[in-house]
This record gives structure tokens, C-alpha cells and sequence, in this order.
């Protein structure tokens, strides 16, 4: 069953569930039988959709002015789960323009935290 899961594409974590045990021990188990290698390069890079992502995220960091965490949590809350991280690698492959956009938007929330910060020190 964990070998058909495993060639099947499930991740771990779903596995887990499927077969009602630990994650970490479906993980060791995939390993010791060597399954671990057994998944095709295409399963990592598997996501087909990237294209609505990616305007999703111009979207965000021109309409919206968000920071790249703030896209990242947008795009969880719409369903489409991807790593900060993620985010920004897609944003380096993007045009000048989006990337200058993403810094400008990231200095101007920082800026806006410190005034605030300031302005309650002033206070109290």
C-alpha cells in the first residue's frame, strides 16, 4: 500500500493520514524500502499552476502594494499554498520592473512599522 501511495504521487503527510500512523515513521518507512528515490524528477516541480500565481502575485505587489509575506499569506487564503520563499525566487524571474516594485513595497512597510514604533515610544 505505501509503495502504491508513494509511485502515486501523495505526499507524505497524506500518506500518514491514509494510513493512520506517524509522519515521521511513513517517512523513515519510505526510506528504508527505498522509495525515497523512486519518485520522478516531475513529481517536486508537479505544479501546473504557476501562470495564475504568478499574476496573482504582480497583482498583489502593484494593486495591492503588499510585501512578499503578505502575498504569500494572500495566495494561502485563496488556496493556492506557496512558501515565501517560493514567492520570492518567482518574483527574481520576473521583469525589473516587479522586482523594484516587491523592494519598494517591502521599504515602505518597514518604514510605516518604524514610525509607528516611534510614535509609541513618543508616547509613553
Amino acid at each position: 500500500m505505501l509503495e502504491r501511495l508513494v509511485l502515486g504521487g501523495w505526499h507524505d503527510e497524506d500518506i500518514a493520514d491514509e494510513m493512520q500512523r506517524e509522519l515521521l515513521s511513513v517517512r523513515g518507512a519510505i526510506q528504508r524500502i527505498g522509495l525515497s528515490k523512486a519518485r520522478p524528477a516531475s513529481f517536486w516541480n508537479r505544479r501546473d499552476d504557476w501562470p495564475d500565481i504568478d499574476t496573482i502575485i504582480v497583482d498583489c505587489l502593484e494593486a495591492s502594494l503588499m510585501t512578499v509575506p503578505q502575498v504569500a499569506e494572500h495566495l494561502a487564503r485563496i488556496g493556492k499554498r506557496v512558501s515565501v520563499q517560493s514567492v520570492y525566487r518567482r518574483i527574481a524571474s520576473m521583469p525589473t520592473e516587479v522586482q523594484n516594485r516587491a523592494k519598494r513595497n517591502g521599504s515602505r512597510r518597514r518604514a510605516a512599522v518604524c514610525s509607528r514604533i516611534k510614535g509609541r515610544r513618543r508616547a509613553a
